[in-house]
């Protein structure tokens, strides 16, 4: 009786340890932190988005094209930076001609939006637009570096999207 007891022991302990261990690689693998399979896919799509080739013809292109996935946050993203030669305001008359043609909705509007000193900056976007894109929905950003006290020489564009995160402008 007690070598039964003890292997029912050992038996549902094993099981405990394994199902453990597969809740925890599940977890670091996507499930509950990082990027799953399917924003890691959507990143390349994003990145081929016809937006962020879409610009005032007076400004040149900046970089190279980066996209991936936001492991922290698990959404996938692209961008592309242009040469700011024209003023903030034709920028952003622009894209909101050019994003709805191309069919995207505008979401929101803050043409300054600069964090208060000693603040977090939490949206920066001076455009945000939102668009369907391969079943969930797209965010797509216009922001300035100069908002963050950075370059005041460029501006940049940003899509993210997540199939199983949050993601937004």
């Amino acid at each position: 009786m007690r070598l039964k007891a003890a292997a029912t022991g050992t038996l549902i302990s094993a099981g405990v340890i394994a199902i453990s261990a597969a809740t925890g690689v599940w977890a670091l693998s996507g499930g509950l932190y990082g990027c799953t399979r399917a924003d890691e896919e959507l990143a390349p799509t994003l990145a081929s988005s016809s937006i962020l080739d879409t610009h005032p013809s007076q400004t040149q292109m900046e970089h190279e094209r980066y996209s991936g996935c936001d492991e922290d946050d698990g959404f996938a993203y692209a961008g592309q930076h242009y040469r700011l030669t024209v003023s903030r305001a034709s920028v952003l008359t622009f894209y909101r001609k050019a994003a709805a043609e191309d069919g995207w909705r505008l979401k929101g509007a803050t043409p300054s939006p600069s964090p208060a000193p000693g603040s977090l900056a939490i949206d920066t976007s001076a455009l945000c637009f939102e668009k369907p894109v391969e079943g969930t929905t797209a965010h797509l950003a216009v922001w300035f570096p100069s908002d963050l006290g950075d370059s005041s020489d460029d501006y940049g564009l940003e899509i993210t999207a997540s199939h199983d995160g949050t993601a937004w402008c």
